[in-house]
């Protein structure tokens, strides 16, 4: 007997099409891959195409609370909606569009609509359901888009009157619908939920979704006005507002002092300057930051931290906090560029953004206006005048960075043999022979190294004339300062330095708790000297800056050597490792005191004078 839960599979021609098992699972998957607020974008993306469906594209979305049920329910029962005066849709239209996974009443395509990015992205994050109400030629309907608490099924909801949609009243149409547009209403995973609270993800919590929507968009279409509330607890306050929300191309033409664009290979870098004062109320990304563009959107905007990282990468050493880079990728002859799923990055025939190849044409082509910012930011940073003391300590010891390393040289004096440097086991032993099962034979290296690499037994081998490898470049130092702007609050923030491995360059945090301890420490000591503070300051800085310098030439020193992967030795280097390179201060105190001793008078001279 035929289980009539079964639907008959649909041919097409001579083909048995495929279909999804088990939704649920399917949808959940999905939406894990989905950042945290991406559903903002994919319901206001919606929003955007049901306005420009309309004659003339003209047309306003709204990010609010949905009045309706704050009126009829608790008053901590905030709903967040989002509402357009697009299309609109009749209630069948919404059974068929809302309830299949990948499905758009607007046209599909790898480069525009994909139909599942709200399902994917809303749905999870609010089980208890989506409702939403349209209106389309002066007619209303709903549906309740949910996942079913006894079956755990996401799906419609079934109505009183036996259909998954109803007809409604324009007693509940919200602002500012007239004769068509949508409300989509996000009830959360319980009854009592007030989504219209920031999630933990969130920026700026009083104004979260203009925060994200402005770093997301670059620009929203012609016609097309966005706004979203603000501070929306106190009703009557005039602080509860609905804001314009324009993207970043608006907020970086009225706070940038220079702008630019750079043609880098298969794509184009649009570049800016902030100026010295700019708006930083929230709204917008307010410092330095890094991001793709992309069909008028932001991709893998980095911001913070990781922002300094990229833009350090694009060369911009100093003054990081002042720059905002976008790099607009060219689409190919195949049409190859185009975003993941979820949105969250974008590809070139399937493979991540070439940033690299990006930052280092920028760097290679850097424009003059940044070029001159970087020198001035440069010119004021604190550095000491004892890189020469320290590169005469160092040359005592400069034979000490060579780890016995060797590279071919037809004339060479040694003997080495080819061999893989990283291939680990057991080293050759003085005098043993190349073959056979005697002391020191290949059968002696054990299982270790190319135990996982079968192919390296086809190597040749033989021995090279070779020379000594000699020469390291001493790193410039370069102390910051949140003080005197070189440093922002979150770049090394409680760290000792960052290395730059490009420009060869440390920068050294002289806001770091150790140095200033330090200094504090030898100035308690020579209160009674006049002035003693620029001078303490100074030392203390000479000798932990030979700390660090000695740390990253040991680490290149490394390198050469050919035991150590790229990125094992870019750990060596990281700034948890130069900061731990700095703890230990016993002998740095004692290098200091008798620094100090010859510049400003040893401490047991004063006991002497006061006895």
């Amino acid at each position: 007997m035929t289980n009539p839960a079964l639907k008959p599979p649909k041919i097409v021609g001579e083909t048995l099409e495929m279909k999804v098992a088990n939704m649920t699972f399917m949808l959940e998957r999905l939406a894990q891959d989905c950042a945290p607020l991406q559903f903002i974008r994919e319901l206001t993306e919606n929003a955007i195409q049901g306005v420009q469906a309309v004659d003339g594209g003209r047309g306003e979305i709204r990010w609010d609370f949905d009045r309706v049920r704050y009126e009829l329910e608790p008053k901590e029962g905030y709903k967040l909606a989002v509402i357009d005066t697009g299309i609109g849709m009749t209630g069948p239209e919404m059974v068929e569009y809302i309830n299949q996974l990948s499905s758009s009443m607007h046209a599909q395509s790898k480069h525009g609509n994909f139909g599942m990015g709200a399902k994917i992205a809303a749905a999870p994050r609010s089980t208890h359901g989506l409702v939403y109400l349209s209106w389309k030629n002066g007619q209303g309907s709903m549906i309740h888009l949910w996942k079913d608490p006894t079956s755990g099924a996401y799906g419609l909801r079934r109505h009183p009157n036996g259909e998954f949609w109803l007809q409604i009243t324009d007693d509940i149409k919200p602002d500012p619908i007239k004769g068509h547009g949508t409300a989509v209403i996000m009830l959360g995973n319980n009854y009592d939920e007030n989504t219209m609270n920031a999630p933990p993800e969130a920026q700026i919590p009083s104004r979260w979704i203009t925060r994200y929507l402005n770093g997301r968009y670059f620009r929203f279409p012609e016609g097309v006005t966005v706004k979203a509330r603000e501070n929306w607890s106190a009703l009557d306050d005039s602080h509860n507002m609905l804001r314009k929300v324009t993207g970043m191309e608006d907020w970086l033409k009225k706070n940038s002092s220079e702008s630019g664009v750079l043609k880098l290979k298969d794509a184009k870098a649009l570049w800016w300057i902030l100026k010295d004062k700019v708006d930083d109320s929230g709204s917008h990304p307010a410092n330095g930051h890094c991001a793709a563009l992309y069909d008028d959107e932001l991709y893998e905007m980095t911001v913070g931290h990781p922002g300094v990282i990229r833009l350090q990468s694009f060369g911009v050493i100093f003054g990081y906090n002042k720059v905002v880079i976008y790099v607009a990728p060219t689409q190919n002859e195949s049409g190859g560029l185009t975003a993941n799923t979820a949105r969250t990055q974008l590809l070139v025939s399937g493979q991540p953004l070439p940033w690299a190849e990006w930052c280092a044409e920028f760097r290679e082509n850097m424009p003059d206006p940044i070029s001159r910012l970087i020198d001035r930011v440069a010119a004021g940073a604190g550095s000491t005048e004892s890189a020469a003391s320290i590169r005469e300590r160092l040359k005592q010891i400069r034979d000490l960075f060579k780890f016995s390393r060797y590279r071919p040289a037809s004339s060479g004096k040694f003997v080495v043999e080819d061999d893989f440097t990283n291939a680990g086991g057991m080293a050759r032993r003085d005098g043993a022979g190349a073959a056979g099962s005697g002391a020191g034979g290949s059968s002696q290296r054990g299982n270790g190294g190319r135990a996982g690499d079968i192919y390296s037994l086809f190597a040749g081998t033989g021995t090279t004339p070779a020379e000594e490898v000699a020469g390291l470049f001493d790193p410039q130092v370069k102390w910051v300062s949140v003080k005197d702007g070189s440093r922002t609050r979150d770049f090394l923030e409680d760290r000792a330095a960052k290395y730059l491995a490009l420009s060869n360059t440390i920068q050294a945090n002289a806001d770091f708790r150790v140095f200033t301890d330090m200094t504090a420490r030898w100035c308690r000591q020579y209160g009674h000297v006049p002035s003693a503070e620029p001078v303490i300051e100074s030392v203390v800085r000479e000798w932990f800056q030979q700390q660090l310098v000695e740390a990253v030439l040991g680490a290149l020193a490394l390198r050469r050597s050919g035991n150590w992967s790229e990125q094992e030795i870019e750990q060596l280097w990281s700034e948890e490792a130069l900061t731990s390179a700095v703890l230990p201060r016993y002998h740095i105190d004692e290098r200091v005191k008798r620094a100090l001793g010859g510049k400003l008078g040893t401490l047991k001279d004063r006991e002497a004078s006061t006895a």
